[in-house]
């Protein structure tokens, strides 16, 4: 059976970390470890909930960004397969299950991801111009998709010198490595629409999701991004 590593980067958010660590928990397929990654919070998130989840792995670093933590957690553990999972999204019970079963059945499988529930945290809703509705996608963001060690080493970890869209442009490198990939027709991964989200705002991803698709027409090229 593939052992599984769950990374949960986090930086300011205790109480939201504490139910995404129940519903990692939670799960019918237990991951193998579960490492989080405090970038550098103020206030007291490990303090607040370490002592009611003594299985996971705490790690503390200055405030470095969510890239260096997710490279951070990853290097931490040495699980065949890692998901990343963001401090206030939430696993289904049955997801690590479901990715899992996917590896497990093909070992030439590199990536399997799931679809996404998106709902709105009425207790802090999100700011005009966010969206206020609840969807179903299906989507391959961090938390919603496993990968196979062997393709985080094959692409490389996610670039330290990017404040925001990370994952994004991980992505973009991994699939330019065509890896074999597949999708759960299930909900894995419920997102949480509110007030911190980092992408609050069209404005807010504008910026970010440019530099992001400029690297990824840059490397088509052969040119190396900048």
């Amino acid at each position: 059976m593939t052992t599984i590593g769950v990374v949960i980067p986090v930086r300011d958010n205790g109480p939201l970390l504490a139910e995404t660590l129940e519903s990692v928990a939670a799960q019918t397929r237990p991951a193998s470890a579960v490492v989080v990654v405090d970038d550098g919070s103020d206030d007291g998130t490990l303090e607040a909930v370490r002592d009611d989840f003594p299985g996971v792995t705490w790690i503390r670093q200055e405030h470095r960004g969510t890239a260096a933590a997710r490279n951070r957690g990853a290097g931490a553990t040495d699980c065949e397969a890692l998901l990343f999972l963001d401090a206030d999204d939430l696993l289904r019970p049955g997801a690590l299950a479901a990715l899992g079963a996917a590896l497990d059945a093909d070992p030439g499988l590199e990536m399997v991801h799931g679809r996404v529930r998106e709902f709105v945290d009425e207790r802090t809703p999100p700011p005009p111009g966010m969206r206020h509705a609840e969807s179903e996608v299906t989507a391959r963001i961090a938390g919603s998709t496993l990968i196979r060690r062997s393709l985080w080493e094959r692409v490389g970890g996610m670039d330290e010198d990017r404040p925001r869209g990370e994952w994004i442009d991980w992505m973009s490198r991994a699939l330019q490595a065509a890896p074999s990939a597949t999708e759960v027709g299930e909900v894995v991964l419920d997102r949480r629409l509110h007030a911190a989200n980092k992408s609050a705002t069209a404005t807010d991803r504008a910026p970010y999701l440019t530099s992001v698709v400029r690297a990824a027409l840059l490397r088509k090229r052969g040119v190396a991004p900048t």
